[in-house]
């Protein structure tokens, strides 16, 4: 008789691939849920058990996936960091906040790594969401037919740099040779607001980063930014930074 098939727990931010892991365990039939968090902006979600929830609710997210004797836990899409002295948290909640309070402080691989261990400490296993979907990320090369016309291994080193700070996931290399460089406001805010014409954007993860967290993530949207800005093109780390519909995006290109 083969094993049942332990239900996967998503803590759901927003995005495609929250949606992307929903449709690989219906396909599989794998059963999943997932948690919504309040202030984030969902597109409608499929028919699955759904707890909406503050992020602090701890105890209750815990309840939940344990009713549902969820196995793996994916942390997934994108969520806010909310300011520490706005949050109410539940009993459990105020002794896991008390458990992560200084990587709080320390940056956001720090605090995401103290998360991790806190939900392993429940008796979940963490996982990445390309543990069950694959093919999200391309592999070494170009994969248009316009080559790179900047010497991008600057570019590259700069990139990883920036990240081993803490700072961001990318940076623009420009024309000129010099950079900007992402923040808390993130890679659409970047290229809007410092993308020229014949930028490029240069997406990597950070050398210290848990390959099973908060992995970087580009897709269309990002190269109609690019696009609009006159940028010349995207650069990424091959098979680590997640591309969403990367054949949309080649073709776009």
């Amino acid at each position: 008789m083969p094993a049942k098939i332990k239900p996967v727990g998503v803590l759901a931010g927003e995005g495609e691939i929250p949606h992307m892991l929903f449709e690989h365990c219906i396909k599989n039939d794998i059963p999943v849920c997932a948690v919504q968090f309040d202030g984030c902006s969902y597109s409608k979600f499929p028919e699955i058990p759904v707890l909406k929830t503050k992020i602090e609710r701890v105890g209750k997210i815990f309840d939940f996936f344990k009713i549902h004797d969820v196995s793996d836990i994916v942390l997934i899409g994108n969520i806010s960091k909310p300011n520490i002295t706005s949050l109410r948290p539940d009993i459990k909640g105020i002794k896991t906040l008390a458990h992560i309070a200084q990587s709080y402080l320390k940056g956001d691989d720090c605090l995401l790594k103290s998360l991790k261990s806190e939900i392993e400490s429940e008796g979940f296993n963490v996982r990445g969401v390309d543990y069950f979907v694959p093919s999200l990320t391309l592999s070494a090369g170009v994969h248009t037919r316009t080559q790179p016309t900047l010497d991008y291994a600057k570019g590259v080193i700069e990139a990883i740099r920036h990240g081993q700070q803490d700072k961001g996931q990318c940076v623009l290399m420009h024309p000129d040779g010099s950079f900007s460089y992402e923040g808390r406001s993130g890679t659409k805010a970047l290229i809007e607001n410092f993308a020229q014409k014949g930028s490029v954007l240069i997406k990597v993860t950070k050398p210290q980063q848990d390959p099973d967290l908060d992995r970087p993530t580009v897709g269309l949207d990002t190269m109609k930014t690019l696009h609009s800005k006159g940028a010349n093109g995207l650069i990424i780390q091959a098979n680590s930074v997640f591309a969403i519909h990367d054949d949309a995006m080649v073709r776009y290109a």
